[in-house]
């Protein structure tokens, strides 16, 4: 191949490549809802996980003052 032709397909490929890379703002858009859901998402799943933990405290508490009770009835 001739030099000429080498340098025209390398051209053609840079402009492909440009191409390829531009993004419109219905792009941009989708990826920034997308972002947000991720984000939101994400929240809400530590949001669940934090309630399970304070469930949990709560649950450990109770049962102390169960054995609690259970100990000053059995001394009595």
């Amino acid at each position: 191949m001739s030099s000429d032709k080498l340098s025209i397909i390398k051209i053609n490929n840079r402009k492909t490549k440009m191409q390829t890379n531009k993004k419109t703002i219905a792009d941009e858009m989708f990826e920034s809802a997308n972002a947000i859901h991720k984000v939101s998402r994400t929240g809400q799943l530590y949001g669940q996980l934090l309630a399970i933990k304070d469930m949990q405290i709560h649950l450990l508490e109770q049962e102390k003052k169960l054995k609690e009770k259970i100990e000053s009835e059995e001394r009595v």
